[in-house]
């Protein structure tokens, strides 16, 4: 079906056309409202636009900029919210009609307001699957075919900077909802270190998982824009560069499940970056995927239970209140032995590779699905269950539909990560 892409403009780009002059804030949020109007009927990314209000934040920040203030490499640059976020004086729905009711948000969500200082301008709110989980579905379409999902649960960030509306977006983590649906709609994310990142203002879902995460245009607009929310120990704001040690990661499960072209694509991405001067090898996964899958499991259907336990079931999808139900009936014991678990697969896994080195692998099996489904989240999974932080790249393409690569590191490399997506290499591989 028809294809309503858009390259939103590189945050480098934007800001050094704004430091020249050449750009106002006021005008790049303009831009973005027409293509709002343009191509949002089709796609369905957005739920709320403040248009007025961003307006409104535009001239004051290019009032501070004409006085020689500016707060960094956002400034101006707009950005689109994951309706489970809070922004003061909108609803944070979740797409659930047990929500409906739910009053505006009095005050910004910490991640919200970190960016605001920061000099970024809030867009608006985007759509979600229900309660970030995987249904029931928002009704947005994937920019590259309008048949296809975006992917889930931040399904609205991935589609709203492929179709040029926003150039940045925040969404949430718990399973594979940041790193998939940008695999899948063919721009960057950063997903920051597990539990790094403040959930004040966040719908919890599962809070030993979730995780907001950013979305760029690139994976490296992706890092800038997580370093404007993230704490300060994380060292996202001036990462030294980093030429890192390359590990293509195999398991049983990426070999039995990669289509063709996927796996094509990755390979491709691997022979880029050993084209580059990396240090490129392949190594088995030293942890299967399939216990980490199911250990996450049974962690997030026991946290889903015990944060969700008074949800009216009536009022929220027939698969949530199941698996609310299930997450219950786990028993405390399971819950700790889960949770014990994987602290040992974190520690068995990161052993073998260390904090040097970045992990690459394929971010789903395959291309977007038709709009049944937000895609099989099994490769995003298991990097989530071991802690590290987690960029979505632009692998390639197959056909028409785009392939992305997640690259990963050890709990608390986020600086590492960062550095290489923002060195000099990283822009030049574009990644």
């Amino acid at each position: 079906m028809t294809a309503t892409i858009e390259d939103p403009g590189r945050i480098r780009d934007l800001a050094a056309a704004m430091s020249a002059g050449r750009l106002t804030a006021e005008a790049l949020v303009e831009r973005c409202l027409a293509r709002i109007a343009a191509v949002d009927s089709a796609v369905q990314a957005w739920v709320h636009v403040l248009a007025e209000e961003a307006l409104a934040a535009t001239r004051a920040l290019d009032a501070e900029r004409r006085a020689g203030v500016v707060r960094g490499p956002l400034h101006g640059i707009p950005v689109g919210v994951k309706d489970v976020i809070d922004v003061a004086g909108l609803p944070t729905r979740a797409n659930s009609p047990s929500r409906a009711t739910l009053a505006p948000a009095t005050a910004d969500a910490t991640v919200v307001a970190h960016l605001r200082a920061a000099g970024a301008v809030v867009l608006g709110k985007l759509h979600t699957t229900e309660y970030a989980y995987y249904s029931s579905l928002p009704p947005t379409r994937n920019p590259w075919d309008l048949g296809r999902t975006a992917g889930g649960s931040s399904a609205g960030s991935g589609a709203a900077i492929a179709a040029g509306t926003v150039p940045l977006a925040l969404g949430t983590q718990t399973a594979g909802s940041v790193n998939r649906p940008a695999a899948y709609t063919g721009v960057g994310a950063f997903k920051p270190s597990t539990l790094s990142i403040g959930g004040t203002g966040v719908l919890p879902l599962a809070p030993s998982f979730d995780t907001v995460g950013a979305f760029g245009g690139s994976a490296q607009d992706a890092a800038l824009c997580a370093a404007g929310y993230a704490a300060d120990h994380l060292g996202l704001r001036a990462p030294p560069p980093v030429r890192p040690g390359i590990v293509l990661l195999d398991d049983p499960l990426i070999r039995e499940k990669s289509a063709s072209g996927t796996a094509a694509a990755v390979t491709a991405l691997a022979d880029r970056l050993a084209g580059a001067g990396l240090a490129v090898r392949e190594v088995a996964s030293p942890v299967s995927f399939a216990a980490l899958l199911e250990t996450h499991r049974i962690v997030l259907l026991a946290e889903l239970g015990r944060t969700h336990a008074r949800a009216p079931r009536e009022l929220v999808s027939p698969c949530i209140a199941a698996d609310i139900e299930a997450g219950l009936a786990i028993a405390e014991a399971d819950y700790l032995a889960a949770l014990g678990r994987l602290d040992g697969y974190r520690r068995a896994f990161w052993s073998a590779f260390g904090p040097e080195k970045l992990l690459l692998l394929p971010a789903a099996p395959d291309v977007a699905p038709g709009s049944e489904s937000t895609g099989d989240p099994s490769f995003v999974i298991p990097l989530t269950a071991l802690g590290g932080p987690i960029a979505t790249l632009r692998a390639g393409m197959d056909g028409h539909l785009p392939v992305g690569a997640l690259l990963t590191g050890a709990p608390g490399t986020d600086a590492r990560l960062a550095g290489f997506l923002l060195s000099a290499l990283g822009t030049e591989l574009d990644l």
